[in-house]
């Protein structure tokens, strides 16, 4: 167990809380059906003695021994900031988003004053609770993101003198310093994109040589350099990438014939049919309201008296719509009339 003179180098509750020895129950299974997370494959018998009589008859899902007792509360800690963490088909740790959330979540319930001997005690339990490759990995990454985010800050705290761009791309450098280039890349992906994203999309818009229309061909082109490498990533959603890109096509007049050859290249087929159908559908009840809206004008102009006028407009969405959407078109009244009252 940690000394309390460890616990005491520790700031903040939480994290004397995972570091104080004391002991608690074991945590209840979660309901996630993922057998390749850390949780699924985490053996709390390691942590305390077992009774063979409570496992004479019914075994776990797992088919281990079940624990009794209390374990150290900083295993269950620990537990609870990993658990999530996904495992490859050959249980190495995989350095994806969830990774990084579980590491930032650890440094800022264990803050930057944890002691050598704590941070050793933490990686301990880990590689108790889940021994073999992913315990060892879990445990070095943990110290490596640990050691990397008191860098960064001091890293922040000393006077800029270069560009931002040149200052983002020394934070890279220092990223793959502590967590090699591997790890480093896959974990900050998606602030790397964007990050480089943002500083070309200056870039171009401070550019004085070029027209409106340049600028905005070239902005274009970035953000859809930036989804591509999203999407290639599984950072960024099929339907989502194909929505924005729909988007910058119509904005240019782009033909039907094109928007469905670009669902069909990042959606398939199938997507493609059915957002083509979902656009038809759309455009016949934009009509319908259309034609609704200008039978309604008609009547409030008519001079008629509140309870006729509003009998003859619930006929008139009787007739252009079908229950469903009736809803639907008394909010899109009311949306254009607060957009023109006349």
């Amino acid at each position: 167990m940690v000394s309390s003179f460890a616990a005491a180098t520790v700031i903040g509750g939480l994290a004397y809380w995972l570091l104080s020895g004391d002991t608690i129950a074991v945590p209840m299974p979660g309901s996630d059906e993922n057998t390749n997370t850390i949780a699924h494959q985490w053996q709390w018998q390691n942590f305390a003695p077992t009774d063979p009589a409570l496992n004479a008859g019914a075994t776990s899902e797992a088919n281990e021994p079940r624990p009794t007792g209390e374990v150290p509360s900083g295993a269950v800690g620990i537990y609870r900031i990993l658990q999530g963490i996904r495992l490859d088909e050959n249980g190495r740790v995989l350095p994806d988003q969830t990774l990084k959330d579980a590491l930032e979540q650890g440094f800022e319930d264990l803050g930057p004053s944890l002691s050598p001997a704590a941070l050793s005690e933490l990686q301990n339990s880990i590689r108790t609770g889940l021994p073999g490759q992913a315990g060892e990995e879990a445990a070095r990454i943990l110290e490596d993101y640990w050691r990397f985010r008191l860098a960064e800050m001091e890293f922040n705290a000393q006077p800029r003198s270069e560009l931002p761009a040149d200052h983002y791309e020394k934070l890279v450098q220092l990223r793959r310093d502590y967590l090699g280039a591997e790890i480093s890349d896959k974990l900050f992906a998606v602030e790397d994109a964007n990050g480089r994203h943002m500083f070309a999309a200056i870039a171009i818009q401070t550019n004085v040589n070029l027209t409106d229309e340049e600028k905005a061909a070239q902005q274009g082109a970035l953000q859809e350099k930036l989804n591509n490498s999203l999407l290639a990533q599984g950072l960024l959603e099929p339907e989502e990438a194909a929505a924005q890109k729909v988007q910058r096509l119509r904005e240019q007049g782009a033909s039907s014939t094109e928007i469905y050859s670009t669902r069909n290249a990042i959606l398939g087929e199938e997507g493609a049919r059915e957002l083509a159908a979902a656009d038809r559908e759309e455009a016949r009840w934009q009509s319908d309201f259309n034609g609704f809206w200008q039978a309604r004008q008609y009547v409030m102009r008519a001079g008629l008296d509140e309870v006729e006028r509003e009998r003859q407009i619930n006929q008139l969405l009787d007739q252009y719509f079908s229950p469903d959407e009736r809803e639907r078109a008394r909010v899109t009244s009311l949306d254009w009339q607060a957009r023109d009252p006349k």
